[in-house]
């Protein structure tokens, strides 16, 4: 049976943190990378074959079926993009994508790198913004921001916003942002629908802020990209970095 997470939660471009009791999850499949690392506790994860092992540590690639079970769990459960710089290198550290103990022996891998992980959490630093971004990826995301309500969000149309050619503004997405375009705007409908509902918000209300067709609409993308609708969401104090 699932359990509804709490504790907090940090959205941001490409990657959620959960931080608190780690919940459960029956089998299920996401588009997202997990990373699982329990500071207090253990869990049990199971592979797509049934094949469980108990650990502190996990690493599960995308798209790959797998089951949660936490009790009296807490630490960092993350969903990362895969298109992301910090997601493929993450889905690098498993040997193996259908085998729990390939998962558990990357999750080991992930927590003994200073590089990607700083003893509480990712190192998302991998998704800073270089020393000099090009200054049409500011325009760009602040032309998102004030297009993501009003429906489908096209390159073209971004960027004739900010005066760059399409191709020019793609590549500018992934080398500064370490995001593709479409997958930013996905993230920052998600976004801007987590913060909606952190502010009080009916799911409906949040999808329609956020540019979903309806609140099935967002829920499909949430399960889609964590597994989960977003109601198993609904205890989780939120910061959303933009």
């Amino acid at each position: 049976m699932s359990v509804r997470w709490a504790g907090t939660g940090v959205l941001r471009p490409g990657v959620l943190e959960l931080h608190g009791p780690m919940g459960s999850l029956p089998r299920h499949a996401h588009h997202s990378v997990q990373v699982a690392v329990a500071d207090a506790g253990s869990f049990v994860i199971e592979d797509g074959a049934g094949r469980e092992q108990r650990t502190r540590a996990a690493i599960v690639p995308p798209d790959v079926a797998h089951a949660f079970r936490a009790r009296d769990a807490t630490g960092l459960v993350a969903h990362v993009d895969p298109e992301s710089a910090l997601g493929r290198e993450l889905t690098e550290l498993v040997e193996r994508p259908d085998s729990v103990a390939a998962w558990c022996s990357a999750g080991n891998t992930l927590t003994s790198s200073k590089r990607l992980w700083n003893g509480i959490g990712l190192q998302t630093s991998l998704e800073a913004e270089p020393t000099e971004r090009h200054p049409a990826i500011d325009a760009a995301i602040a032309s998102l921001a004030a297009r993501v309500a009003l429906g489908p969000i096209r390159l073209r149309d971004v960027a004739a916003d900010v005066h760059i050619s399409e191709s020019r503004l793609a590549h500018l997405f992934t080398r500064d942002l370490g995001l593709p375009f479409r997958a930013y705007v996905r993230w920052a409908r998600l976004q801007r629908a987590v913060a909606a509902v952190a502010e009080g918000a009916s799911l409906t209300e949040a999808a329609h802020a956020a540019g979903f067709v309806d609140s099935s609409h967002l829920t499909r993308v949430c399960r889609r990209a964590f597994g989960a609708p977003p109601s198993d969401f609904g205890q989780i104090r939120w910061q959303v970095v933009t």
